[in-house]
């Protein structure tokens, strides 16, 4: 019998050995908001990469390459879909991460009715949500370059409302009270989007999560991490937000600060959803930068 039990367990120990083990998971995102719901994956000592990236010049490269290293890109919704749609792409729409962080800051609501809006992105995402949730017809409006930019035009006084994203949002307002300038938030975009076009979920699907074919099984688990981490572990402790965008580093993140990463949090509409379960909002959103959503550009 002890002799029959010491093969078992040899032969257990053997099956152990052999078992293939995990393969490191390349992960390329965007600084800002969607970096956010990596954090505590690039908190963690792995041999998983996850690269941080400004803009989104080297996301589209990496959507259209072949035999692109990454198993998982993070980027704009419209930009992978189309990239998918017109056969540029291996990678499969698998989850939305972003909902829509943006809002109209002013000196107060009569600035509502005054003349000029400055805003960024003409053309992108924020654009259209913006042009679909209010009246641009009452507004002269100037687009900027950049957030940074349009944060000048509204601290120097040279504009009287302008369109922000979260946490900017919140570091303009406190800017603004240094020079005694009262900014408040006037307009919360994801609500008046929702309203405009009537949507099932509060606010917009903006950044996605795009996954190589192939890659499905082995990403299975790192996904899973993600989304305890946006839609329980962040809401329930939201200290860890602060403890580990301070361990990872708010230069590699691109937010301003561990402590208002925690702040707006909320404002900024992180939640990982999965895209099979938000198709009308997705359909609805791309339906008005004329791209077409089917169910085929969806991950298995």
């Amino acid at each position: 019998m002890r002799s029959l039990k010491a093969l078992l367990v040899a032969a257990l120990l053997l099956v152990g050995c052999s078992s293939k083990p995990a393969e490191p998971i390349k992960v390329l995102a965007p600084t800002g908001a969607p970096a956010l719901s990596l954090v505590e994956q690039a908190s963690l000592e792995s041999e998983n990469t996850i690269d941080f990236v400004t803009g989104s010049e080297l996301l589209q490269a990496e959507l259209v390459k072949e035999d692109s290293e990454y198993d998982i890109i993070y980027a704009p919704v419209n930009l992978g879909v189309k990239m998918i749609q017109a056969g540029k792409s291996v990678y499969r729409l698998k989850a939305v991460i972003t909902w829509g962080n943006l809002y109209v800051v002013g000196t107060s609501a009569d600035a509502l009715n005054r003349n000029k809006l400055t805003t960024f992105g003409e053309g992108s995402v924020v654009d259209f949500v913006l042009k679909n949730a209010i009246d641009l017809s009452k507004y002269e409006t100037q687009y900027f370059s950049s957030a940074q930019d349009v944060q000048a035009q509204i601290l120097t006084g040279k504009a009287d409302l302008a369109m922000l994203a979260e946490p900017a949002v919140t570091a303009t307002i406190k800017k603004a009270k240094e020079k005694n300038i009262d900014l408040q938030v006037l307009v919360n975009l994801q609500e008046e989007y929702q309203k405009s076009m009537n949507t099932q979920t509060a606010g917009f699907p903006q950044a996605a999560i795009f996954v190589k074919e192939g890659s499905e099984e082995k990403v299975a688990d790192f996904l899973k991490g993600v989304e305890t981490w946006t839609n329980t572990t962040a809401v329930e402790t939201p200290e860890k937000i602060e403890e580990l965008v301070e361990s990872v580093g708010v230069d590699t993140l691109g937010v301003p600060s561990a402590a208002l990463s925690k702040a707006t949090w909320a404002k900024q509409s992180i939640r990982y959803v999965d895209a099979s379960t938000c198709t009308q909002d997705l359909t609805t959103l791309l339906s008005l930068m004329n791209i077409e959503f089917s169910e085929e550009v969806l991950s298995k």
